[in-house]
């Protein structure tokens, strides 16, 4: 029986930046209802998660950042974190005006950058984030960063994240949420590891797991679920890598999943 369920949030439970479907919201309190915990596994920080695992009803462990932080929604308090060591920070900063690509750092719930760009505008409208002008952010020495972000053309960060997955192999973790973006954790800080962590902190065996994506950034999660799903139009690797292929995010994947595997299992 499962216990646990993971959901990406972009583009895999909603379309939309800050609002959930009704359907898939019903279905959520359809698992809460029959004992299981529902929550959220996202590249997102805690603020711009807020506003789905709020709609959700989450109370207890999300997973943040891609897998860097876990954070307690009842407290607001961090259960869990990692970070990108200062000098790969600098490094990945400096490559970023090298490869002439939007960079951004992470600093709490706020997001530091050098310059102004219509990528970091309609990033940060979109969730509604702090953010901080600095012109001389690549210099500095940042600690507590639990992730970089590169923002650039669909098919140009693609390129990215394989070209940069092989130069940083071993060091970090590299991957990709939505198209357009290149994202980089600690090498071994994805979503399957958090899920791991939640599971164990909610005393949930691995068997008792399910994890459902649309992008590289959930591989990890999905390659350790019990049960691993990934959306109809997924990328090629997640559609490989899932036990179910489910309808497309748009047609209330989230809902079905929940209402054809995971409740109809417990039957």
């Amino acid at each position: 029986m499962i216990k646990l369920i993971a959901f990406d949030i972009d583009d895999t439970l909603t379309k939309e930046p800050r609002t959930v479907p009704q359907a898939n919201l019903d279905a959520v309190k359809r698992a809460q209802d029959a004992g299981i915990f529902v929550t959220v596994a996202t590249g997102r920080g805690f603020h711009g998660s807020s506003y789905i695992w709020q709609a959700m009803g989450v109370q207890g462990p999300i997973i943040n950042y891609g897998g860097a932080v876990i954070n307690d929604t009842v407290t607001g308090k961090a259960l869990y974190t990692t970070e990108l060591d200062p000098k790969m920070v600098k490094e990945l900063l400096a490559l970023a005006k090298e490869l002439n690509v939007h960079a951004h750092i992470y600093q709490g719930d706020g997001i530091v950058f050098a310059e102004e760009n219509p990528y970091v505008d309609a990033y940060s409208q979109r969730l509604g984030l702090p953010r901080t002008v600095d012109a001389e952010v690549g210099e500095k020495t940042w600690h507590n960063v639990p992730k970089v972000l590169y923002i650039t053309e669909p098919q140009r960060a693609e390129e990215l994240i394989t070209m940069l997955g092989k130069r940083y192999e071993g060091k970090l973790k590299v991957s990709g949420s939505v198209p357009g973006f290149v994202e980089f954790n600690a090498e071994n800080a994805h979503k399957g590891s958090a899920l791991e962590w939640v599971a164990n902190y909610l005393g949930i065996e691995r068997g008792e797991t399910a994890a459902v994506g649309d992008n590289l950034l959930d591989l990890e999660m999905i390659q350790y679920a019990g049960i691993g799903a990934a959306v109809a139009d997924a990328h090629p690797e997640i559609l490989s890598a899932a036990n179910v292929v489910l309808p497309r995010c748009e047609d209330m994947a989230a809902a079905w999943f929940i209402d054809n595997i995971i409740l109809k299992g417990m039957k």
